[in-house]
């Protein structure tokens, strides 16, 4: 899929793909299904109501940094510690076997006031699965990210943008809403630091969600121009349920998707 800009951009392709990469890199090659006995594990003691909403985005220039298929203990720290040392938040879309595998690095973004997110368990489409199959996926994925960072997860990314009434439903059930973007970075691809810090910058707007994976490198390396060039135009970077407030389960977002 190409740059999506919004308004700007027109809207995005009527079809259920996108240009996300299909799988992580090798240093996150997937794992070994978990034994059967991982489900009996007791759930996660999680908040019962929603973190207050921070921040006013009616009144500030918001924008949300989104980030796939991590964590990864390569690259996912570095970014870490530039979210922090800038005070700025993000979002983390995250791969449940991975969550389950780096819970360290889970709790460390939510404590730094960032959000983690779900990206599905292992990165399968979600639209060639039931209603029940994807359901399931996620809710597979949620458990082992809620364990991890001992949050409530009231977002989701469908892998590749796939999307369709099947997984709106398998997600209305779980409680989570349908986290697209605006801004498509295509990191995956180009693999260029300066590409990456571009497309960012130029496509930059209020209120707009841009795309990333904090599994690449050349990502990590654009994230402190792109940060501090962000803050110099005035935008406060934000988590995606800070941006949209309350967004409901089930829905998509932003409205280009709908």
């Amino acid at each position: 899929m190409s740059l999506v800009l919004g308004a700007c951009g027109g809207a995005p392709p009527t079809t259920t793909t996108s240009s996300e990469r299909p799988r992580v890199d090798a240093a996150v090659a997937p794992l070994a299904a978990p034994r059967a006995a991982a489900a009996t594990r007791p759930a996660p003691k999680v908040a019962a109501k929603p973190a207050r909403r921070a921040v006013d985005c009616k009144k500030l220039k918001c924008i949300a940094l989104t980030y796939d298929d991590g964590p990864s203990p390569r690259t996912t720290p570095k970014l870490i510690k530039l979210l922090k040392k800038y005070k700025a938040k993000a979002t983390f879309f995250q791969l449940g076997r991975l969550a389950r595998r780096h819970p360290k690095l889970v709790r460390k973004i939510h404590k730094i006031g960032s959000e983690v997110a779900n990206h599905s368990w292992d990165h399968d489409s979600l639209d060639r699965k039931s209603v029940k199959g994807a359901y399931q996926d996620l809710k597979r994925a949620s458990a082992a990210i809620e364990r991890s960072c001992g949050c409530r997860v009231r977002l989701m990314r469908p892998p590749y943008g796939a999307t369709d009434r099947g997984v709106d439903k398998a997600a209305k059930k779980l409680g989570v809403a349908e986290i697209l973007w605006d801004v498509d970075t295509l990191d995956w691809s180009s693999r260029d630091a300066r590409k990456i810090k571009r497309k960012v910058l130029r496509g930059a707007g209020r209120n707009r969600i841009v795309l990333m994976h904090d599994i690449h490198r050349s990502t990590i390396a654009a994230q402190r121009d792109i940060i501090k060039g962000l803050q110099k135009r005035g935008y406060t970077l934000v988590t995606v349920s800070e941006l949209l407030g309350k967004p409901k389960a089930g829905k998509r977002y932003p409205k280009s998707w709908r």
